[in-house]
């Protein structure tokens, strides 16, 4: 379609100019009036604007072109045609070919079966126990360190079959894992770790544990004075169990706050959050727990931290002379390599683990089977 615009003093000068140019099948597809732009502009007349447009003319087929006979094809060409379709038909039979393709493909198979063997520690490299290669795969699902699997494997190379995998694993665990003793032998006791762990309730279970289940004297003491609500939340539980609580804005005040409970069997110690890269907060924290001499440290530490955030974590706190391990948020976790990968890189036992936001229920002392249950079954 041919589409032009035309501009004329009228209509009927309009509609000439159209026909001359686009023959009397042209058809109006827009008409306006138009004022002149300018200056003196409003001094003119209007002018009428049109757009007509005209279909474009095709040409004729030629009937020769349409119905175009096909030549008719050479002997040679119909006997190639022939071929070709025979062999497209027919599967391949060429003996040779097939057994070329069978040898790179078992090629390939070796080099990648070579290559994931290169990869193993040397523990699986030099014993092909399958019980074995089913623990490794087992402690990597859990996301337990590389260093630390191969560890652990070279300390059971000498085992033959499951059974005696596992013993010896259990073994291990309640080597390396689990502290001598559970009894608490400071009257003092101090909670410390990064935000957002869960503190201020795993002081709240511990507290209860220790005033209903154990019929202990508890004293609490909040010197999380950074976060408001982690005071209201502290008092909030104890007022339900009827627990006394002491709130210290200066590391000098501790002393205060442990003579108001000298009556009491325990006192626990709630810190403010630090996190691992302000140390300005951290000398804060070293200030607080040099004040008392005769103390037991628990770190708490989250199920869910990444292998990376946790080096930085237990770095951050290696200032700490001696420490027993918290870890919380099992019920977050979808991996439990936290557990092993925490204990082997301190060289602290592992006390508790926290296993949901119940007081007092979602809280309980390891075990070596539930750590051997979280490690090679999950959850």
């Amino acid at each position: 379609m041919k589409v032009k615009k035309f501009s004329a003093a009228d209509n009927h000068e309009a509609m000439m100019k159209v026909r001359a140019e686009l023959g009397v099948n042209a058809v109006i597809l827009h008409q306006r009036k138009v004022k002149p732009k300018g200056l003196f502009g409003f001094l003119k007349k209007p002018f009428i604007e049109v757009v007509a447009a005209v279909e474009d003319v095709v040409s004729p087929v030629k009937p020769t072109e349409v119905f175009k006979p096909i030549p008719p094809k050479t002997p040679e060409e119909q006997l190639r045609n022939k071929v070709s379709t025979k062999i497209t038909n027919e599967k391949p039979v060429d003996a040779a070919i097939t057994k070329e393709i069978s040898e790179i493909k078992s090629m390939l198979a070796t080099v990648a079966k070579r290559m994931n063997h290169d990869s193993l520690p040397e523990a699986l490299r030099s014993n092909d126990s399958p019980e074995l290669k089913l623990l490794y795969d087992s402690l990597k699902t859990q996301e337990i360190e590389e260093e630390i699997i191969e560890y652990i494997l070279n300390d059971l190379t000498d085992c033959i079959d499951s059974q005696s995998i596992q013993f010896k694993f259990r073994d291990f665990i309640n080597r390396i894992v689990l502290e001598k003793s559970k009894k608490t032998t400071s009257k003092v006791i101090f909670f410390v770790g990064p935000t957002g762990v869960g503190k201020t309730t795993t002081i709240a279970k511990l507290a209860a544990n220790y005033s209903l289940n154990e019929g202990k004297r508890v004293g609490l003491i909040s010197a999380d004075t950074y976060r408001i609500a982690a005071v209201e939340q502290l008092k909030t539980y104890c007022d339900i169990l009827s627990l006394p609580i002491e709130v210290i804005y200066d590391s000098k005040e501790i002393h205060r706050a442990i003579e108001n409970f000298n009556g009491k069997d325990l006192i626990l110690v709630d810190t403010a959050g630090r996190s691992h890269k302000n140390h300005h907060q951290i000398k804060e924290l070293q200030y607080l727990l040099n004040e008392v001499e005769d103390k037991e440290i628990y770190l708490v530490v989250s199920c869910t931290s990444k292998n990376s955030d946790l080096r930085e974590i237990i770095k951050t706190y290696e200032f700490l002379p001696d420490y027993k391990i918290i870890l919380t948020k099992l019920d977050e976790a979808t991996t439990y390599g936290t557990i092993l990968n925490t204990v082997v890189h301190t060289k602290k036992p592992l006390s508790y683990i926290t296993t949901g936001q119940s007081v007092p229920d979602d809280i309980e002392i390891i075990s070596v089977d539930k750590i051997v249950s979280l490690l090679l079954e999950g959850a």
